[in-house]
């Protein structure tokens, strides 16, 4: 469970707020409202959603290693596609909506913790600025391309404490952190099965 709110402004996508503190007499909160510094919109804390935004470590904490995970999708991606032939072919089912969607998921991931470590070797001159944004523009595509693939499905694989609809996701900081809700939400549900399993 993430530790921290991230704020996004609701009528644009920057999360750039300042909470201005002389709360008025008929409010206990001890924030009297929230400005935007992008656009300059002003609302009260009471109108926010609940959004707790799983970090790095609390998303990709117990994720496979990089270099794994990059294996695991290249097999994975070659099977979905000796079952699409195999389907076309009538010897057999392609990978359902379910299977595909987890694909995405885990593709999107595998690019944002990917993008995530060229930021930071980025950030402390170990890295060229402009591949560090080639693979964020990365992790941004597969992010959207999830995101969509949600909303066609009408959410129906979607767990994560907001749906793919919020507004909080339009942005790019918002895509990659969609992917770590859901991602966060698929490994809870992991880790819920594999206890199942093993009970006598």
């Amino acid at each position: 469970m993430a530790t921290h709110l991230t704020i996004h402004c609701p009528q644009c996508p920057s999360d750039e707020v300042d909470g201005r503190l002389t709360p008025p007499d008929d409010t206990s909160s001890p924030v009297a409202a929230l400005v935007c510094r992008l656009c300059g919109h002003r609302w009260h804390p009471g109108e926010l959603p609940d959004l707790l935004a799983p970090d790095y470590d609390q998303a990709y904490g117990a994720a496979p290693t990089l270099t794994e995970e990059e294996l695991t999708l290249a097999l994975w991606a070659e099977g979905i596609n000796l079952r699409a032939q195999a389907a076309r072919d009538g010897r057999g089912r392609g990978v359902d909506h379910g299977g595909y969607r987890l694909f995405y998921l885990r593709q999107a991931a595998y690019l944002d913790r990917a993008a995530h470590a060229m930021e930071v070797a980025a950030h402390g001159g170990m890295a060229d600025p402009k591949h560090a944004d080639d693979a964020a523009d990365a992790a941004v595509m597969a992010a959207d391309m999830l995101l969509h693939l949600d909303l066609e499905l009408d959410q129906v694989h979607v767990e994560g404490l907001l749906g793919a609809d919020a507004p909080q996701w339009q942005s790019p900081e918002g895509l990659r952190g969609y992917v770590r809700q859901e991602y966060t939400a698929w490994q809870e549900w992991e880790n819920t099965v594999r206890r199942e399993r093993r009970r006598p």
